[in-house]
């Protein structure tokens, strides 16, 4: 398993170097970020139709998104949100294992994620700014956006789409959302884009 650190980055692509090392080579999206939970860390991923009504679950926050309990070692997604998007699935399941790897280390707590801190898309101040638990969810977005969409694999398939963000966004699984500010942020987006 990747040592821990507390650079989502670095974190990322050192889980990612771990699996391909013990496993297989990443030479295509989607990146198998469930596999990548359970073989390589031992994650048990499950679904339910309300994560509020599962023991340790704040009853108190409005709907969840994800969970990890990382004494289970169990990540928990909504099962609604599932059928809606199944690229928030894998979008919310990387975002726990980046709390299981920046943040349980450090926290020793589990983690509840309602749909405002699971996000895709880059918003608000830097996370420099932010009050500590806001700073939390941002690394683990950041680290699901590199475990999901590696830059490696994204220089690749940008320029073999043509930078085409509905085909990206297809062939890595997640929303184009998402595919559009990681191109943005790998600076790879086209002056009109």
């Amino acid at each position: 398993m990747a040592a821990p650190t507390l650079e989502p980055v670095a974190a990322a692509q050192a889980l990612l170097r771990d699996f391909e090392e013990r496993y297989e080579p990443i030479e295509a999206p989607p990146v198998p970020v469930e596999r990548i939970a359970s073989a390589l860390l031992g994650l048990y991923i499950d679904e339910a139709d309300d994560l509020r009504t599962l023991p340790g679950a704040p009853a108190d926050q409005g709907r969840l998104s994800g969970m990890l309990d990382a004494e289970a070692m169990v990540i928990w997604v909504d099962r609604g949100e599932v059928r809606r998007s199944p690229g928030r699935r894998r979008f919310t399941i990387a975002h726990e294992v980046g709390h299981l790897l920046l943040h349980v280390p450090v926290v020793h707590e589990s983690f509840c994620d309602r749909p405002a801190d699971v996000q895709e898309i880059e918003e608000g101040p830097p996370a420099s700014e932010l009050p500590e638990l806001r700073q939390r969810e941002r690394e683990a977005n950041l680290f699901a956006r590199e475990l999901l969409m590696p830059e490696f694999l994204v220089n690749e398939q940008a320029r073999a789409t043509g930078f085409n963000l509905p085909a990206l966004a297809d062939r890595f699984e997640v929303s184009v959302p998402a595919m559009r500010l990681r191109l943005r942020l790998l600076k790879l987006l086209p002056p009109l884009a």
